[in-house]
């Protein structure tokens, strides 16, 4: 590219609460609308907030394992804006002396430290159900949904030291692991409780001036993310390459039709008139209450293990995508197993019956997964076959030697038999004999897969590997 890409994040993430920040309504989403609420977080006359003392717990966890400074003094302002999904005209926000700043998160992918400028504490609006069309400017007309509306809402910015989409992709899904092993999110982006505004600006290539930023607004999905992003280097990228100049702006992203859109220019930006909160004392926090919230450990810190274990960015991240499989890893690593062998496990067989909802967490038998991985591993076991048997293996009391023999799963070599085989595949395939004569290594596994699919189990592969090269072996002497 002729420009460098500068991109700074706002993530708002809803803390999972009993409550919402500043009264007795549950915080729950998937109640009937409008049922969780009150006189405080519709902002009725008369009604007064009071501070959630478990959202401030789960804000100093959060902050605790992004490394920020958290502020013993703090306060809460009003941020005036009129929409209609908030009912009282004004957020309860934090302006000046918010909660937490400075921190970070470590991109261990691409070795990148991504700083931050500030969190702080916040209450969520409420949520706007569009009919007759997939967003405000095409519904014929929109529901009003205060149920979300007061919910604890953190809200994490980044200095703009991101540099590309891959950065900011990985930022998020590192943000959003790390609340979820904190357990005090769900982080679920469909149902909004990991929301993310985007800014960002082209400039030309090494140069110290940044270019003209544009926001994009409430990206709801990591998929909206990138291509939102992607979209706007190149607008930017077409419009300074054109000799225009970039409008600051606030945009949207349009799903339908794959592009940004206009919301908004600076000139029409909102002038929010902060002012302290006058119904909330200032928030005063001693060390040693700081000092007793604990933190389980992070993503962060369980990436650097699994380094160790010479696992790959994909292996490790399929173990940090669920916490449950995660926690299973790390209880079958104490086996001295191979850890890449515990990961293939995981990942493919263990993995099927999970994502289809057949596995019983309550009945893990963690000792028949260890010997079923020796098993495996081994090639004494007819894999194909076997796995028939692994809601059993997986859930049941049972003895795996015993169980396996009874079943017949034990590979019981026929060393004729296999050699039959080996000899008609050879002949039936002559293009693949003469690919691994001219030294293609591929067509070797080839054969030899081949001839499993005909043994159908009776034969360890590295059996039928060996017999294989011998007899290819011999046609390089004729």
């Amino acid at each position: 590219m002729e420009y460098d890409i500068v991109i700074g994040l706002e993530v708002h993430i809803e803390l999972s609460t009993e409550k919402k920040l500043f009264c007795g309504c549950k915080n729950e989403f998937t109640h009937e609308p409008n049922k969780n609420v009150c006189p405080v977080c519709l902002g009725l006359p008369g009604s007064l907030p009071v501070i959630n003392q478990q959202a401030i717990e789960y804000f100093i966890k959060l902050s605790k394992a992004l490394d920020c400074q958290i502020s013993l003094s703090s306060k809460f302002d009003r941020k005036h804006y009129f929409y209609p999904d908030m009912p009282k005209n004004y957020q309860i926000s934090q302006y000046d002396l918010p909660l937490a700043t400075k921190g970070g998160l470590f991109l261990p992918n691409l070795n990148k430290y991504v700083y931050l400028r500030r969190i702080h504490l916040e209450e969520d609006t409420g949520k706007s159900i569009h009919i007759g069309g997939d967003n405000l400017r095409e519904a014929k007309y929109t529901l009003l949904n205060y149920n979300r509306a007061g919910v604890p809402l953190v809200e994490i910015v980044t200095e703009p030291v991101i540099y590309s989409v891959d950065e900011a992709a990985e930022f998020l899904e590192l943000l959003r692991l790390t609340a979820l092993y904190l357990n005090v999110s769900d982080v679920k982006m469909e149902e909004g409780s990991l929301r993310c505004d985007a800014n960002i600006s082209l400039k030309p290539k090494n140069s110290d001036k940044l270019g003209t930023k544009v926001e994009i607004k409430n990206i709801n999905s990591f998929r909206f993310l990138i291509r939102a992003l992607n979209y706007e280097i190149e607008r930017q990228s077409n419009i300074l390459k054109s000799g225009k100049g970039v409008i600051q702006e606030t945009r949207g992203w349009d799903e339908k039709t794959q592009t940004t859109y206009s919301m908004r220019t600076k000139e029409e930006a909102h002038d929010y008139r902060y002012f302290p909160e006058p119904d909330l004392l200032p928030l005063n926090l001693n060390q040693d209450y700081i000092d007793s919230i604990k933190i389980p450990k992070t993503p962060s810190h369980y990436y650097q293990e699994y380094l160790a274990f010479n696992l790959n960015n994909d292996e490790i991240m399929f173990l940090l995508e669920n916490p449950k499989i995660n926690d299973l890893f790390n209880v079958i690593i104490s086996s001295n197993l191979e850890p890449r062998s515990i990961v293939k496990f995981l990942k493919t067989d263990f993995a099927y019956l999970y994502n289809n909802n057949q596995i019983n967490w309550e009945r893990i038998q963690i000792n028949n997964i260890i010997e079923y991985i020796k098993l495996a591993e081994s090639k004494n076991i007819d894999i194909l076959n076997s796995k028939r048997y692994l809601i059993s293996i997986l859930h049941e009391e049972i003895d795996i030697l015993e169980f396996f023999k009874d079943k017949g799963l034990f590979i019981q070599e026929d060393t004729s038999l296999i050699e039959k085989v080996v000899d008609e595949i050879i002949s039936k395939n002559s293009q693949a004999v003469d690919d691994y004569l001219q030294g293609k290594d591929k067509a070797l596994g080839f054969l030899v897969g081949q001839a499993m699919k005909e043994l159908k189990g009776k034969a360890k592969p590295n059996t039928v590997s060996e017999l294989m090269i011998n007899k290819l072996r011999a046609f390089i002497k004729s």
